[in-house]
């Protein structure tokens, strides 16, 4: 009986610090990769904006 008791607890206390660890994973890896995409887009906006302002007046209006 005892033996029982012992597994049920460490089982319910792996699962249960198993969710919680998992839960701060997904947290971070969204975080992480929102920032991502955003960190691109700017980067992506940034080269568009150095494009423009490097081409020739005659081009520019060509566009």
């Amino acid at each position: 009986m005892d033996f029982t008791n012992y597994f049920i607890g460490l089982l319910t206390g792996v699962s249960v610090t198993a969710f919680f660890i998992g839960k701060e994973w997904y947290k971070y890896y969204t975080r992480y990769t929102i920032q991502q995409k955003q960190l691109d887009r700017v980067l992506k906006l940034n080269d568009r904006i150095k494009k423009l302002k490097n081409l020739q007046p005659t081009e520019h209006y060509q566009l």
